[in-house]
C-alpha cells in the first residue's frame, strides 16, 4: 500500500508535468534545434511512463503554445531557450557541415540594403566532391540555399575559426568580411550562376584590415579591388543624390540610411556578443 502511494506521488499530475516540460526547454542544457526523437526523449525524461502517442501529443501542444516552431518534418526550433533559437541554426541540420554566409550574414550586419528572407550557407568541397547544393524548401515554408566552396575558405584550426567565424554564435556563421569574399569567389567561378554583389552596400560595417588579409590569403585581391572600384564609381545605382542647399553639399539620403542601418546592425551584434 505504501509503495503504491509513493509511486503515485512520483508521477506528477498532467498539468504539472507539462509545466515541467516547458521548464526543461528553458534550461541551459536544452537543445536549440530539436528533432522529434530529441523531444520524445525529453517528454519521457519528465514523464517516464509516457507512451509514444502521448509524447507526440505533447510535442503538438508545445507547437501550439509557440514554445516550439516547426521548420520541417521532424525538426523544430526551441523558442523557450535564451536567446531564442534562430532559423539559421537549422542549416547544419539540413546540410551537415554548413556555414551560414553570403546574403544572410551581410543582410544581418547591415552591409546589404535589402536582406533576403532565405537562409544562405556554404559547404566545403572537401566533404564531398559533389555536395548537395541548391535550394531546399522545408514543409514549414522556409527556404535554405547552399553553395559549395573550396576547402581553403573554411577554418581548419582554432586560429582560423577566430579569423573567419563570428564568436558567440550557436552555429558556424561566417564573419561579414569572409561572406563578402565567399560571394566574390562564387561570382567569379564559371561553375556558379551567382551574380556579383550589388553596388548599394555599406562598407563601414566591415573590418577593412581583416577583409584585405582574408582576400590576400584566399587569392581574392583582384576581384575585391575591382568590385570596390566599381562600387566607388557607381555608388548607389538606385537612389539619386539629394540636391545641395545654399551652396553646401548635403549628404545623400542613401548615405544617411546606410549609416543608420550600420549603427543598428552594430548594436545588434554587440547585444548578441554581450549575452
Amino acid at each position: 500500500m505504501t509503495q503504491a502511494l509513493s509511486k503515485n506521488r512520483a508521477v506528477p499530475p498532467p498539468a504539472q508535468w507539462r509545466y515541467q516540460l516547458l521548464g526543461e526547454l528553458e534550461s541551459t542544457r536544452s537543445l536549440r534545434v530539436c528533432t522529434t526523437e530529441d523531444l520524445v526523449a525529453l517528454v519521457r525524461r519528465v514523464r517516464p511512463s509516457a507512451a509514444l502517442v502521448t509524447a507526440r501529443a505533447a510535442i503538438g501542444g508545445l507547437v501550439q503554445a509557440k514554445a516550439l516552431s516547426k521548420v520541417s518534418k521532424g525538426v523544430y526550433l526551441n523558442r523557450r531557450c535564451k536567446p531564442s533559437a534562430e532559423l539559421s541554426e537549422v542549416a547544419q541540420v539540413v546540410r551537415r557541415g554548413a556555414v551560414v554566409s553570403l546574403e544572410t550574414v551581410l543582410g544581418e550586419c547591415g552591409f546589404l540594403n535589402n536582406p533576403p528572407a532565405i537562409v544562405t550557407a556554404v559547404l566545403s568541397l572537401s566533404v564531398s566532391r559533389n555536395p548537395n547544393v541548391g535550394e531546399v524548401k522545408t514543409s514549414g515554408g522556409q527556404v535554405f540555399r547552399f553553395h559549395a566552396l573550396p576547402q581553403r575558405f573554411f577554418p581548419s584550426t582554432p586560429e582560423d575559426e577566430r579569423l573567419m567565424l563570428q564568436a558567440g554564435r550557436f552555429c558556424p556563421v561566417a564573419k561579414p568580411e569572409a561572406a563578402v569574399l565567399h560571394w566574390l569567389h562564387l561570382a567569379d567561378s564559371p561553375r556558379s550562376s551567382v551574380l556579383k554583389p550589388p553596388q548599394d552596400v555599406d562598407f563601414s560595417v566591415l573590418d577593412t584590415d581583416l577583409l584585405k588579409a582574408l582576400a590576400w590569403r584566399w587569392g581574392q585581391c583582384r576581384p575585391l579591388e575591382e568590385w570596390m572600384q566599381l562600387v566607388e564609381r557607381t555608388g548607389d545605382i538606385q537612389e539619386p543624390s539629394e540636391p545641395s542647399s545654399k551652396g553646401v553639399d548635403q549628404p545623400r539620403a542613401t548615405e544617411v540610411r546606410l549609416s543608420e542601418r550600420a549603427a543598428q546592425a552594430r548594436a545588434r551584434m554587440q547585444a548578441r556578443q554581450s549575452r
